[in-house]
């Protein structure tokens, strides 16, 4: 690898597999010194991906194994669009890789991703900086690796969709910068298209950063012509067109899935100008070891650090000037515009796709990353050419404000004063390292060996202080609970369909991922509809998110939840489920009385009005509106809690008791004949409180908020009775759906209604659903805002449903014709290349352009020469000088001779003395 470095004539793959490689093994590092699998018991899936990722990639796993359509799915939210999630976080194509490994090794395989796909970033980034400067051999590697590495990758790695998107972000800006050098857009288009297929959230940011960097290329363009925008312009917007197009697959679903969410109800464009903070707390994320941020409970927060050398030459850019001095403002402007966004709350929104950012602030400053690092490569590759005062003030300037930050850090300040020390101390010896490289004669090779050296000695130490930083889990755990689930099922030998549910906290779809079909759902694309009808009923639901807490036993059996995993293994029952057998640390126990997924009741239903009173209000008029029995839960009593107190419930006999909060307090403890629990942060649902054969007792001790002391907060008790409760449920049992078969997006079953009324089936009422009953498309109606009715008259009947995502067809329609027309538009390139090329100079015409190729002889610059070895002339044993560098080179590859060497090197010492930049002249 070495080796093709060194040569001149190594391609952009040597670059790129040395740039993949090098952060392969730094991010692999990382996760052996955190113990991850196969180096130990731990997996670098934390937050979301624990919560929400790994339980969606088991349940693609599943519908790959098992062939199943991946359109629909029923293993939470009572059954949720499938495709909108895949389009949301499971598009990358090496996803189907899964369909090779066994369900419990999906945690292995996506640590497996997130360490490819990093070392993806590393290589495309390598591989774009080679492209940018082919002359130069070792710094594009270390750039690209410092751009994998930084606490934006590492402190974000976790959301593995995003990075195959913001690997495409090199290849984007090659292909626009091929555009504007009059060049086929292809390149662009395709990865433009890969980036929004893969994440339509970074792919968003990928598009309105495309068209900033557009006009930053013509803005530092050599000639600026009216002929070359436009064509350049109809260029670029074809392919972006194209690149959305092709997307439009996933693209339409995941807008279409998002548009229902509860996280994009009521979200507004802003309209109070707000700050969230200042540049000086911004400046200071670009220190080094400081922890990556991994979420946020504000919008504050920035993973800015991509080494600290990085600073101190995006100054010395400002003074090159080897570079167009427009070209430079350009790029600060970029810069600085990128900087502004993180704190401006209007920018903020826009970036972030339209939508105020949830707990994971600046996910676009992974752009800002990108500039600064091209700014500093150019600067470092011009080197020989500033004066001592610039070298000093870009030294000074970062080392003069970590200097303050160290004597006024301010009050509340997180970052620790050692880490403000070694910035200062890299900072002394990278300034150290550019005197050296300005004044240095000899022994220039080495001078880039050390830079890069201590380049990559530092990204690599803080990216693998960032990996320890992030945090990890214990798999096993996991995957204990997984496998005790499926033995436990797998006795029952129960080949109806069913809802289940696993009675934990530690991951939210923890029964996606243990493979059952839930109420349960922790998903961005998430029906609001499912979340509201949740907290109507008194079950534990908030933004893109509901809970198993909180199910009255009605409620378990009208959704069908017919069995539970718990580990509270205290009484023979749980939540009036029996317990039937044990495995590990789970008991499995099982409701009688489960209905099937449809079931008649009375057209009355249409009237259900989930937001009519309390919970168990609400409950109670579906009661009477679906059978025309009388309510069963009674208020029984008012408890006015004070902070610290104990409170005693006698369970009667016979009956049901549930303690209901309006309010959310601090910490409720709860110990019941059926199980011991501690609730936290989300306290405002219901409460299941059963007795035992042994025991009809339970008590409760309630904590307040700080602002709640010093006053009470009421909760309410009620009770219902069995035999009341057993009235409801036969009724609702009289006519059920039958033989009920589901398959992916297809669901089918047989009813007998022994009276005309309405069918409710406890599946989410999406628009994508076609419902036929006896072979015949039927109209169907949401119930309760949420559930789906059909009308069925007295008699025997068959129901057959099927899915199809929102936006799918056009999108795949879309997608088809876009394809058609980029392959056709390469073709077209191809076959007459001068209906698109605008010449490799920008506003010349190809005629001119190869008219002026035969006229002018090929020369070598200054600046080809200066950029050699990362900024220097390659150094010969028997070449000492530039001069005798430029002939040897020259003549070796046959490029000029001799004399044409000395002609060059007069031309050189002409420009060298010209104030203009070099690249504006012509030889």
């Amino acid at each position: 690898m070495k080796k093709w470095i060194q040569t001149k004539k190594a391609g952009g793959g040597a670059f790129f597999l040395a740039g993949f490689f090098l952060t392969l093994l730094t991010t692999a590092i990382g996760f052996a010194s955190i113990s991850v699998w196969p180096t130990g018991d731990k997996t670098v899936l934390i937050i979301d991906s624990l919560h929400q990722y790994l339980p969606f990639y088991t349940d693609m796993h599943n519908k790959l194994v098992n062939g199943e359509s991946l359109l629909y799915s029923f293993s939470g939210g009572l059954g949720y669009n499938f495709w909108s999630t895949y389009a949301y976080y499971l598009a990358s194509p090496l996803n189907f890789l899964m369909v090779l490994i066994p369900t419990e090794n999906v945690c292995d395989f996506m640590d497996l991703m997130i360490l490819l796909k990093i070392a993806l970033c590393g290589g495309c980034f390598s591989w774009y900086l080679h492209k940018r400067d082919e002359n130069r051999k070792y710094l594009p590697v270390v750039f690209g690796i410092m751009f994998a590495l930084s606490n934006f990758v590492i402190g974000y790695y976790f959301n593995l969709m995003w990075l195959d998107s913001v690997a495409m972000l090199p290849l984007i800006l090659y292909g626009i910068e091929r555009i504007v050098d009059g060049k086929s857009g292809r390149i662009f288009g395709i990865a433009l298209f890969y980036g929004l297929w893969c994440n339509y959230y970074i792919g968003f940011m990928l598009c309105i950063f495309s068209c900033l960097y557009y006009l930053v290329r013509w803005i530092s363009a050599e000639k600026i012509t009216w002929h070359g925008i436009w064509r350049s312009a109809l260029t670029f917007a074809w392919y972006a067109l194209l690149a959305g197009g092709m997307a439009s697959l996933v693209l339409l679903p995941a807008f279409m899935g998002l548009s229902s969410s509860e996280s994009m109800q009521g979200n507004k464009f802003p309209t109070v100008i707000k700050f969230y903070t200042s540049l000086f707390e911004m400046l200071k994320n670009h220190m080094a070891f400081l922890e990556p941020v991994n979420i946020s409970d504000t919008q504050v927060g920035l993973n800015a650090y991509c080494g600290v050398a990085t600073i101190l030459l995006a100054l010395l850019y400002l003074f090159d000037g080897k570079l167009r001095l427009r070209e430079r403002l350009a790029h600060y402007g970029l810069t600085a515009l990128l900087l502004f966004s993180f704190s401006f709350n209007i920018l903020n929104y826009i970036w972030h796709g339209f939508h105020i950012q949830n707990g994971l602030p600046n996910r676009f400053a992974f752009l800002y990353i990108a500039v600064l690092l091209m700014m500093a490569y150019d600067a470092v590759g011009h080197i020989r050419s500033y004066w001592l005062p610039q070298i000093l003030f870009a030294f000074l300037v970062p080392a003069g404000f970590v200097v303050y930050c160290i004597f006024f850090q301010g009050e509340g300040s997180s970052i620790e004063p050692w880490v403000y020390y070694v910035s200062l101390g890299l900072l002394v010896l990278y300034f150290g390292i550019m005197l050296l490289g300005r004044y240095l004669k000899k022994g220039r090779r080495a001078w880039t060996a050390v830079l890069s050296g201590v380049l990559l000695v530092e990204v690599a130490a803080n990216a693998i202080y960032g990996i320890s930083s992030d945090g990890n889990v214990t798999r096993s755990i996991y995957i204990a609970d997984q496998v005790s689930y499926q033995n436990m099922m797998a006795e029952q030998n129960d080949n109806t369909f069913f809802r289940s549910e696993v009675d934990r906290q530690r991951m939210r779809n923890v029964t996606m991922y243990c493979g059952g079909n839930a109420l349960v759902m922790f998903n961005s694309t998430m029906q609001e509809s499912i979340i509201k009808f949740c907290d109507s009923l008194g079950i534990e639901a908030r933004t893109n998110k509901n809970g198993y807490l909180g199910v009255t036993k009605l409620m378990n059996d009208i959704l069908g939840i017919k069995y539970l995993a718990s580990p509270s293994k205290k009484s023979d029952t749980m939540y009036q489920f029996t317990k039937l057998t044990e495995d590990g640390e789970l008991a499995l126990y099982y409701n009688e009385n489960a209905l099937s997924l449809g079931f008649m009741v009375k057209d009355d239903i249409k009237d259900w009005d989930i937001e009519a009173g309390e919970p168990l209000q609400v409950q109670n008029s579906f009661v009477e509106l679906a059978t025309g029995l009388d309510p069963i839960y009674v208020l029984d009593r008012y408890i006015d809690m004070e902070d610290g107190q104990n409170y005693g419930i006698k369970i009667p006999e016979n009956k049901q008791v549930y303690l209901c909060l309006d309010t959310r307090v601090a910490k409720i403890s709860l110990s019941t004949p059926e199980y011991d629990k501690d609730f936290k942060d989300f306290t405002d649902h219901l409460y299941v409180i059963n007795g035992s054969s042994t025991d009809n007792m339970a008590d409760f001790t309630v904590d307040l908020k700080e602002s709640q002391k010093g006053s009470t907060v009421c909760a309410e008790v009620y009770t219902c009775a069995n035999d009341a409760y057993q009235k409801v449920v036969d009724k609702l049992a009289e006519s059920q759906l039958t033989d009920v078969q589901v398959d992916g997006n297809k669901v089918s079953g047989s009813i007998d209604a022994k009276e005309d009324g309405t069918l409710l089936l406890t599946v989410p009422y999406d628009t994508g659903w076609t419902i036929t009953v006896d072979g015949q498309e039927t109209e169907f109606y949401s119930v309760g805002k949420a559930l789906t009715g059909v009308h069925v008259s007295a008699g025997s009947h068959t129901i057959a449903m099927k899915f199809t995502p929102p936006g799918f067809v056009l999108g795949l329609v879309l997608s088809l014709v876009c394809v058609l027309l980029y392959v056709v538009t390469i073709l077209l390139e191809n076959r007459h290349p001068k209906w698109f090329a605008q010449g490799p100079h920008l506003g010349r015409t190809l005629e001119e352009s190869e008219k002026e190729k035969t006229e002018t002889p090929e020369s070598y610059s200054f600046e080809d020469d200066d950029e050699l070895e990362d900024g220097f002339p390659e150094e010969d044993a028997e070449t000492e000088t530039d001069e005798e560098f430029v002939e040897s080179e020259n003549v070796a590859s046959g490029e000029v001779t001799k004399k044409g060497a000395n002609t060059i090197q007069n031309s050189v010492q002409k420009e060298k003395r010209s104030d203009k930049p070099v690249r504006e002249k012509k030889k």
